[in-house]
């Protein structure tokens, strides 16, 4: 094995001046790295540990099966995504302006755009970030979109995660025990049994210099490819050192030098063997996605914890359900999740006679198909948690507001607990009189009363959510979500924390929540 001892060639100043540049063979200095090395400054200090075909071609091939066609067209990769080119094919149909280095703008209808972006490249993060600000919104600490469109590819490849995480434990082991015992700190963050949280996969483009940014501890890298192709070597320009990173090969490297990538390009015999490809992905070369108009693919994973994970991720995530076609209600949501509800209307009224739902014979096929979906969404959100094991969540629907704090008390109880709602008496024939409940201030257990509307309630943990699903599952006849809910949710927060928003339809139809049933 090859140990390396390097000074630098480049002065701070220098090395950061290349931000956002292409690299080309002129700033490698040394044979480029193609068998195991570990590679130190001059001063001892571990720069990269890397090795060939760690990974079998099996773990290779589940990889690929499920996580080739993750990296999506992104404009807002920063310094990553390279140098503008205005004769570029997606610049090209654009009017730029203020454009400077790798970020631009440009006109929309003659007005300047309001955000700087990048070039447009195929890049995706996938698994969990920290609360941030995008695009103007705030979104709270989450599996990225993305991965939750995708849930199953992701999951269904850990197996070449945990390899990754195997090999960084056995190159770097004081690096990985201090990462593993952040990822710890808030394991609903962590990709299961690793050191990671979150991977960013990247298809067929040369990467700009840049540092990874919000990164905890080293960066572990990895490739994968189909048909042929050249270059692509990862470099340290402030080193000169270059290393030649291929399918089953394992590059544990400290991301937060300025790092970047060499052009990648096919030889004559290159391409005419890459012509005989199956074209699998189908993309549109004339919108100009770098590298998409090639045949060759290569897909590069670094794999990482984001750093801010364990500070800012100490708040309930908030999942707000929410209908396609009344997105504008989400205005009044900062920081939570939107859930996908299911549309009653378009669910075909069989499948709802087929189901364990029970309605009154003579109720109207639109209250029928509003009850179903309000329940299907309600239980679909549970399985959700049950599935991903996820804790500390809070379930609203879109007419509640989501703008409070969470006691601790309710955070550590042992139970769901009702956040807002409508308190009735317990039997319906009482459903108009007086509530004959004696209420103290924090939490409530219900005797004489339930709540009715399922519009707000905590999960402490995902076992109490499955402790709802498994008592509606046993019941042979499917009421209205609330009603099943009422029967075996006995808990209450007083006073409310969540309060229907003006002007919004409740499930019970009430337009003023300062009027009787909404006091608590």
């Amino acid at each position: 094995m090859k140990t390396l001892k390097l000074p630098k060639v480049l002065t701070d100043e220098e090395t950061k001046n290349l931000k956002g540049k292409y690299l080309n063979m002129s700033h490698i200095k040394y044979d480029i790295v193609d068998e195991d090395c570990d590679c130190y400054t001059d001063e001892g200090v571990l720069l990269f540990k890397f090795r060939k075909k760690v990974f079998p071609e099996e773990l290779c091939h589940l990889a690929w099966k499920n996580y080739h066609k993750l990296a999506k067209a992104s404009r807002g990769r920063g310094a990553s995504a390279g140098e503008i080119d205005p004769n570029a094919t997606y610049w090209k149909k654009r009017q730029l302006v203020e454009t400077k280095g790798f970020s631009t703008k440009y006109l929309v209808n003659g007005k300047e755009s309001k955000m700087r972006i990048n070039n447009q490249v195929a890049s995706q993060p996938i698994g969990y970030y920290e609360a941030t600000k995008s695009l103007g919104v705030d979104l709270p600490c989450r599996l990225t979109h993305y991965t939750r469109e995708h849930i199953d590819r992701f999951k269904k490849g850990f197996e070449y995660i945990k390899a990754v995480d195997r090999s960084y434990k056995k190159l770097n082991p004081e690096k990985h025990k201090l990462q593993l015992e952040r990822a710890l700190e808030k394991p609903d963050y962590q990709i299961e049994d690793t050191a990671f949280s979150t991977f960013t996969i990247n298809r067929n483009f040369q990467t700009g210099v840049h540092q990874d940014a919000g990164d905890f501890g080293f960066g572990n890298l990895s490739v994968l490819e189909r048909g042929r192709y050249r270059g692509g070597y990862f470099v340290l320009p402030q080193y000169a050192i270059a290393i030649n990173l291929r399918e089953g090969d394992h590059l544990c490297v400290d991301v937060h030098q300025y790092h970047g990538n060499t052009h990648i390009y096919e030889t004559m015999s290159d391409k005419t063997f890459n012509e005989s490809l199956e074209d699998i992905y189908k993309d549109n070369a004339d919108v100009g996605t770098l590298g998409l108009d090639k045949k060759y693919t290569r897909i590069s994973f670094v794999f990482y914890l984001r750093e801010n994970i364990a500070t800012k991720c100490n708040a309930p995530k908030k999942y707000v359900i929410n209908m396609k076609k009344d997105k504008f209600k989400m205005d009044k949501h900062k920081g939570v999740m939107r859930w996908d509800a299911v549309v009653g209307k378009s669910v075909d009224m069989e499948v709802i006679k087929n189901s364990r739902l029970y309605v009154r014979h003579n109720t109207k096929e639109d209250k029928v198909k509003g009850v179903y979906g309000c329940l299907m969404s309600h239980i679909n959100l549970l399985k959700y948690i049950v599935d991903e094991k996820i804790n500390d969540i809070c379930v609203l629907e879109d007419d509640s507001t989501s703008d409070f704090d969470l006691p601790d008390d309710i955070r550590q109880a042992d139970h769901i607990t009702y956040l807002g709602g409508w308190l009735v008496n317990k039997k319906m024939k009482d459903i108009k009189l007086p509530v004959n409940e004696t209420l103290k201030e924090g939490i409530n257990e219900l005797t004489n009363s339930r709540v009715l509307t399922t519009r707000a309630y905590y999960v402490p943990k995902w076992e109490h959510a499955k402790g709802l699903l498994d008592y509606i599952n046993k019941k042979n006849c499917w009421k209205a979500i609330d009603i099943m809910m009422s029967e075996y949710v006995d808990h209450l927060y007083y006073p409310a924390l969540s309060h229907q928003i003006l002007g919004y339809k409740s499930t019970i139809g009430n337009l003023n929540p300062t009027k009787t049933m909404e006091k608590y």
